[in-house]
């Protein structure tokens, strides 16, 4: 069994596969990928029953990851790249504690620092304490935290005094490669943490486990794409109403630019269930709403029903 993720190693996302491969996927061989949508379209491109993929979709201060989400869809919707091995779904989703560093080459004085490289993700989520800490310094996004420890490692801001720089990433990426990193957390939120999701196509054969060890089963979650909300006014209130009358309690609800035109857009939505209800029970209690939404011409896409964990490791 293959389990993608984005790397090289050191990433979040690796040390995140780590742990999934730990705690349900024993023979798990974990694969690196460059991005995020190469992660999926990789485990829609083998055999179905064959690859899995261990992907972030959302973080506690900047919000889902869009780009996970978006290859999520275009896979179920039949369309894009991501489709072409088969629809995926998410599986089962677990949250992680996040903590970045500032990572560097020996006797670099942060006065000096001119470049910050990182994956978009963390830059956000460090933006405040970047800016305090290296006020002279340019953001540099790049494809992951580890590629921006790498960089690092083989050369780039060993620098000069005036022109020196510095990545975000783990802890694991500083020890990885050797360099020295802040004594301190800097993400500028207490509590950040990211929940990912292990993602495969409907055929995959995940063996059911009970909850791993250091792993706490906090709910069950049906996300769901909604395509055809009509735009005019009361359309998204028409479209959220069926669910509300279900009783049924939604985490989250975002809107993404379909992209052939503005004011085009899709809904995903989360729908939350406690951690006890069976997969046969959210069917049964989603599907009248399922309906309701067809007859107005609304087209409901699903992206995953699946156990949400908390990892208190």
């Amino acid at each position: 069994m293959n389990l993608y993720y984005l790397g090289p190693e050191g990433t979040h996302s690796h040390d995140a596969a780590v742990q999934l491969r730990d705690g349900m996927l024993r023979d798990a061989e974990l694969i690196p990928c460059t991005t995020i949508p190469m992660v999926i379209e990789r485990t829609c491109s083998v055999q179905a029953e064959k690859a899995l993929c261990c992907v972030p979709i959302e973080n506690s201060i900047q919000g889902s990851v869009a780009q996970t989400w978006d290859t999520l869809m275009k896979s179920a919707c039949g369309t894009g790249d991501a489709s072409q091995g088969g629809s995926i779904s998410i599986l089962a989703a677990f949250t992680v504690p996040i903590h970045h560093y500032a990572i560097h080459r020996q006797g670099i004085s942060y006065e000096d620092v001119r470049r910050v490289y990182s994956h978009p993700q963390a830059l956000a989520q460090c933006q405040e304490h970047i800016a305090s800490l290296f006020p002279e310094a340019v953001p540099v996004a790049l494809t992951s935290t580890a590629e921006a420890v790498r960089q690092i490692a083989e050369g780039d801001g060993a620098g000069s005094q005036a022109d020196a720089a510095v990545a975000i990433a783990g802890r694991n990426a500083a020890a990885r490669y050797g360099l020295e990193c802040s004594s301190s957390p800097i993400e500028d939120q207490a509590g950040n943490e990211t929940r990912f999701a292990l993602v495969g196509t409907r055929a995959s054969q995940v063996e059911r486990v009970g909850t791993p060890l250091g792993w706490r089963l906090d709910e069950r979650m049906v996300s769901l794409c909604l395509h055809g909300v009509a735009h005019s006014p009361g359309g998204l209130v028409g479209a959220l109403l069926p669910f509300a009358q279900a009783g049924l309690n939604l985490g989250r609800v975002e809107s993404r630019p379909v992209g052939d035109r503005l004011g085009n857009y899709v809904f995903y939505l989360d729908v939350s269930f406690a951690a006890s209800a069976a997969g046969a029970e959210l069917n049964a209690r989603l599907a009248p709403v399922t309906h309701q939404l067809a007859a107005s011409g609304i087209e409901v896409v699903e992206l995953g029903n699946y156990p949400v964990y908390q990892v208190e490791l």
